[in-house]
């Protein structure tokens, strides 16, 4: 999931309308403003997630990078239910649960 969330914040940054729909929020908006805010986010955070995942899987850091992961992933399940945008929301519904499973996996 911390691979895709990367390959989802470079998608928004190429092709903005696909996190922000037209007809929503304004030309700025759609623009690069949000799509940048979530990269800015998505891709150190989905990238620190799917090294340690792969590298130091049984490490305690392991466990801290999940829990992390997943209530970014609950934030942004806040936001898109806020902003009425189910794909989102559901998006993220399913990153934050693989990401718990996860947690829950290396107890």
């Amino acid at each position: 999931m911390g691979a895709v969330s990367v390959i989802a914040a470079a998608a928004a940054l190429l092709r903005p309308g696909l996190l922000v729909p037209s007809g929503t929020g304004t030309d700025v908006d759609r623009d690069r403003f949000y799509p940048a805010m979530y990269a800015a986010r998505a891709v150190p955070l989905g990238v620190v997630v799917a090294v340690i995942v792969w590298l130091t899987p049984l490490c305690p850091l392991t466990q801290l990078v999940l829990a992390m992961a997943a209530l970014a992933q609950l934030g942004d399940v806040a936001i898109g239910v806020a902003r009425r945008q189910p794909g989102m929301a559901g998006g993220a519904a399913v990153a934050a649960a693989i990401h718990l499973a996860g947690l829950v996996a290396l107890r």
